[in-house]
């Protein structure tokens, strides 16, 4: 049973069509990862099921009491405070959690600045204080940028063992590897939906290439 249904959306901007009639469909516990060039509308189709964008056409249909958490690419910071007053909401059952996945990711001092952090810094605060948040369905849009590969290992760790439902964007076909659904984006439509099945995850990643190429995508600009 789905939990979201995407039903033929179609969102143009200006004179370019992002998505005609596409639909798909999510289920509890889905973890998803969609690879697309760039301009594909990747990062589009995370705000109209965050509810952040509304499709022209279509629409998204929720379970009821749904809980969406939603992390952007470029999260809006405050210019002000330090980094406990961004990620602490003084609620000790939370902020605990939040404290820990700091210093995983390598942040210790609560008491800095916010405005001194570097763009990494930054969004591995915004990382942090997302994931310790009450939610059903975790949208992340890549995630893995300012990681080091340490910490991108921790992260897909995390992210594979949480009991939740991902839709996650990435340029990086490895990260993506670990999920159990691929989306393809082309030309306003979705393609190739694929299913890891039984394959490790070695093997996976090589179809998820296949199809990339397939699809007539530079490498590059994909992954």
């Amino acid at each position: 049973m789905n939990i979201i249904n995407i039903e033929h959306i179609s969102k143009i901007y200006g004179e370019k069509t992002i998505y005609e009639d596409a639909s798909f469909g999510i289920q509890q516990g889905d973890k998803i990862g969609i690879i697309g060039i760039n301009g594909t509308g990747k990062s589009t189709l995370l705000k109209i099921i965050a509810g952040e964008e509304e499709p022209d056409t279509g629409e998204v249909i929720y379970q009821n009491g749904l809980k969406i958490l939603y992390l952007p690419q470029n999260p809006e910071f405050p210019r002000e405070g330090t980094l406990a007053s961004y990620a602490l909401k003084g609620d000790p059952q939370t902020d605990w959690q939040v404290e820990s996945y700091l210093n995983i990711l390598g942040i210790t001092d609560l008491a800095v600045p916010f405005d001194t952090l570097s763009g990494g810094q930054k969004r591995k605060a915004a990382m942090a204080r997302a994931l310790s948040q009450d939610f059903d369905v975790l949208l992340l849009d890549e995630p893995t940028n300012h990681l080091d590969m340490e910490m991108i290992g921790w992260l897909e760790e995390y992210l594979r063992n949480m009991r939740k439902t991902l839709l996650m964007v990435t340029h990086d076909a490895f990260t993506a590897s670990y999920a159990d659904r691929i989306l393809f984006i082309k030309d306003g439509k979705l393609f190739n939906e694929l299913h890891r099945g039984e394959d490790s995850r070695k093997e996976f990643f090589g179809r998820i290439i296949e199809v990339v190429t397939l699809l007539g995508g530079e490498l590059n600009d994909v992954l």
